[in-house]
């Protein structure tokens, strides 16, 4: 072990190096550790004669750090297909959900029918404001201020019914 320790302080500038070359930001010493393992290995494995083991350390820690990239993307993409895949369930089952109805009687009888509209387009149908503008023929501002005063009435109603 007294040899790899001597080729580890040798050859620690060049893993400093692939690291910095590649920007990777490693603050738990994962990519370190995994490039000394790979320096160990290529120490251990290294045959005398075909090439300078200078080289052949550097390449072996060069693709170790890529095969690691890569590894690590295919984690990433793996997680947001699962992440994505879990919205869409809970899309699906907020949709489904039991509305409270004594709530949405008590949003109806404060909101003008024009807020209303607004209220039932944006919450219940998902329209955009650009789409429930061109079903009433108005422009997207006017929805907008149907939009803010609509909130600032729910926002007051919600407030006085969690203070009760």
């Amino acid at each position: 072990m007294d040899n790899f320790e001597k080729i580890l302080k040798e050859y620690e500038p060049m893993i400093y190096h692939l690291l910095n070359k590649y920007q990777v930001r490693d603050p738990e010493n994962e990519y370190y550790q995994e490039l000394c393992i790979t320096l160990w290995q290529a120490f251990e494995e290294y045959q005398e004669g075909k090439m300078k083991f200078s080289t052949y350390a550097y390449s072996k820690m060069n693709y170790r750090l890529i095969d690691l990239f890569r590894k690590n993307n295919r984690i990433r993409e793996q997680e947001e297909v699962i992440c994505q895949e879990n919205k869409q369930k809970s899309v699906i089952h907020e949709r489904h959900y039991d509305y409270d109805h004594i709530l949405l009687q008590q949003i109806r009888n404060l909101l003008t029918e024009r807020e209303w509209y607004w209220f039932e387009g944006q919450i219940f149908q998902e329209k955009t404001l650009v789409e429930i503008a061109r079903e009433k023929e108005v422009k997207a501002n006017a929805v907008r201020h149907w939009k803010r005063k609509a909130v600032v009435k729910i926002r007051k109603l919600l407030e006085s019914e969690k203070n009760s």
